[in-house]
Order: C-alpha cells, then structure tokens, then sequence
C-alpha cells in the first residue's frame, strides 16, 4: 500500500478549496457494469503510484502486474512522473521525493549480497530502472533492477578490471546503453583514467542480449568523480573531469570522447552535469545542464548557485554553446549556503525539476530538511518538506547520493537480459 505523506502546499500557492478536493463517489453499480476492457483501460492511465493503491482493493487488480497486455498499455497510458532516489549507503531502501513535495519509501529490490569489497551499490538510474555496480575491484559485475517488480539482470562482466568506475545508463523501451569508465586496474596498487567500456543491447542488434563494444579512450589528463554520475542527452553521455573542470562528451554511436569547456570554470564549486527536460522516450526535448555554485572573490555580482543549458554542437568543443537559465536568489541562497557548509551538495534533474541536497559532514545526523527544489518552468525555488523517515535513514547524511528515478510497473528493456523471475512486488510506503 502507499499512502504518500502529505504536507503543506510551498507558499505562495493557496490551497484548493475544499469543492475541489471534495471525493467524487461513484455509484458502484456503474463498476459493475463496465467492460473489463475500459476498465483495465482507465486503470492503465493511474500514474504507478496511484494504481499500487488501487491494486490492493480487489484480486483481479492485484494480477494486473503478471498481464503483459496491461503492462504494454500502461506503459504507453500513464503519465511519467518525476521522482527523486535518495540512496543511503549501507540501507535496504531509497528515500523517494516528488516535487510536490511527498516523501516515499521504496525497498531495494534485493538483498544485497556482501562480497568481497562491499557488496553492490546503486551507481545510475533511468527510465525506471535502478543500475547497482559491485564493489569488489577487478571485472565489474553490473545489475539492472525494477525495484516495484524486483525483476534482476545482470550485464555480462565488464572486459576491463577497474577499481571505482563512473557509470552512466540509458535505457529506452527495447535498447539499454551502460558506459562504465575510469579508474582503470593499471597495477594491484595504482589506477589511472585511461579507458571507458560501453555495453549495448537492442532488441533490433544481434545479438539482442546486447554486447559490450571495443573499449573508448578517455581524454588525457582526465579525473572522473564516480559520485558525480554521467548525464545522457542526444545521444551522448556527458561527465565532469576536475583538476581543473571539464566536461567531458561520448558519442555513443562514433565510440568516441571528447573535451569541452564549461562556463566560468575557474570559479565553479560543486559542478554537476544533469539532464533536463526530455518526458517519453524519443521526445527529443532532453538537454545537459550544468548546476554549480560560483564564487569569485570580485566578481560584480554576489555568490550563488547558476544553472547553465548547452545547446547545438558536435560535442567536439566547437559549435555549441552555455546559456545560463537560471539563477539562485540571494535570500535563498543565504539559507543554502548555510545548510551547505562549504560542503558542497549533491544534485540530480528530472523533467522541469532540480533537486539540490547539501552534504554534511562526518559523524552529521541526517538533515531532511535540506532539500532544495527548482521548477525551471515556473524559475520557482522552493524548499521540500521534512522527510518522516528519520527513524528509518534520512537524507544528508555522509556518502549519500540523488538520482533522477522514475517508478514505473513495465521495464521491457531488461527483457532483452537474461532477467530473474520477480519474487514479490513491492509497493512505496509513505
């Protein structure tokens, strides 16, 4: 069952009156009397969390996740909605927020298992689909979940052995791209960023299981920060190389990286790469975005956080270019700022919405308050609310991570895998 947490709207939005909120009851009898047909029709335009509630009232709607037919229309029916994954280490479960500003809670869809090196970890996340790396050095072992189904994949084992590897995922309704790169095994004792492996499956390719293509060569002098995640826009990957900043561009479709420049990239804090826009797949309104924070002891305008978008461009450093969006206000600012602590802050985009989290420090308790939200479409800021589950691991605490994360009852890409029988399905408790 899930029953989200609700809280006041942000200020600035008066609530809805009490007439539109009202229940609207529907006479059972007209229930009764509607072809199943239109009924499993209205049920496949709910939005996932709204028909898990739903699910539970009666047995037949319980056995709609098992129906492929259901599946396939709710796919294609329901609204996409934009949530955000609060991986804790060390839990069995991610904290789920919604720009509305309610709290979920989602089991992790397995036990992880404790290996040698710690287990696995989530590392990236899309369409529905949590990408959780292994720990122990060597080959990468990378598994593919749906945490509402708990159906498994596992990727063949990475060709190249690698220590703490960056990972970026793209998945689409009948192809998966995973890039793992960096932090290559050069020796027992050092790592370099040498080299990047791509693994591909397309239910259109041969085989459609998916392959991993000829290893890519990083940029020279390339530093890769595996926290900080790639960002998938257009067909290319895009991750932050620092010391000094870069940004670093894969073309999936040429097996080729390259280097640009982002904005102001002397006086950058805390740079992030996100995603913006996009919605279905193929919508072709997905674009990279760079949040950071800029301070500059003379700059003529006052510290804050900036949010840039590029736009055209081979991804060859020519031809494309940075506009800035949007820009923290300074009242609001003054609050992140403190929260932040010269810590820094962790951040993920999805849709219209950016979710900014400052880090804490070691031995910190968590700080579920700090949760910054930005609406680009209305260049709102806003501050989530407090989330409830304290008692069950809170967000801010050390070596957390945000990921863009959509709850979504078809995955059919990791079909193309060789997946496990779902055991159980889990619903997002609020």
């Amino acid at each position: 069952m899930m029953n989200p947490h609700h809280q006041p709207l942000p200020s600035g939005h008066p609530h809805p009156s009490a007439a539109a909120t009202a229940p609207v009851e529907m006479d059972p009898r007209v229930w009764r009397r509607l072809p199943q047909p239109l009924l499993d029709r209205i049920l496949a335009c709910l939005p996932t969390p709204s028909f898990l509630r739903a699910r539970a009232t009666c047995r037949r709607f319980y056995h709609l996740i098992y129906s492929s037919p259901f599946l396939h229309s709710h796919l294609l029916l329901s609204p996409h909605l934009p949530f955000f994954a609060f991986v804790i280490p060390s839990a069995d479960h991610l904290l789920l927020l919604d720009p509305n500003g309610h709290w979920f809670l989602l089991p992790l869809p397995i036990p992880v298992p404790a290996a040698a090196g710690g287990g696995f970890s989530a590392a990236a996340a899309s369409a529905g689909l949590l990408a959780f790396l292994s720990g122990a050095s060597g080959h990468k072992t990378l598994l593919l979940a749906n945490p509402i189904t708990r159906l498994l994949a596992a990727l063949p084992l990475g060709p190249s052995q690698r220590l703490s590897p960056t990972v970026g995922l793209a998945a689409g309704p009948t192809s998966i791209i995973a890039v793992v790169a960096g932090d290559d095994l050069v020796s027992p004792f050092a790592v370099k960023n040498i080299s990047a492996d791509t693994f591909v499956a397309d239910a259109a390719s041969v085989p459609s299981s998916g392959f991993w293509a000829p290893s890519s060569f990083l940029p020279r002098l390339s530093s890769l920060d595996p926290r900080a995640g790639m960002a998938f826009a257009s067909g290319r990957f895009y991750c932050m190389s620092s010391s000094p900043f870069a940004v670093l561009v894969f073309d999936v479709a040429a097996n080729v990286w390259s280097k640009v420049q982002p904005p102001m990239r002397r006086f950058l804090r805390s740079p992030a790469l996100v995603e913006l826009g996009g919605g279905r797949e193929g919508s072709g309104l997905a674009r990279v975005g760079l949040v950071a924070s800029v301070e500059k002891s003379r700059l003529s305008v006052p510290r804050s956080v900036r949010v840039w978008t590029r736009r055209g461009g081979s991804g060859q450093g020519s031809g494309g270019a940075w506009s800035e969006v949007a820009r923290m206000p300074q009242d609001v600012h003054a609050q992140f700022a403190a929260a932040e602590g010269g810590r820094g802050f962790e951040c993920a985009a999805h849709g219209d919405f950016v979710v900014l989290a400052p880090r804490c420090g070691p031995g910190a308790g968590p700080v579920p308050a700090s949760v910054l939200v930005f609406d680009s479409r209305r260049e709102e800021w806003r501050w989530a609310p407090p989330c409830p589950y304290v008692g069950v691991g809170g967000v801010g605490g050390p070596g957390f991570r945000v990921l863009a994360y959509e709850p979504r009852l078809a995955t059919p890409a990791i079909g193309l895998l060789d997946a496990t029988t779902p055991v159980a399905l889990h619903g997002m408790h609020g």
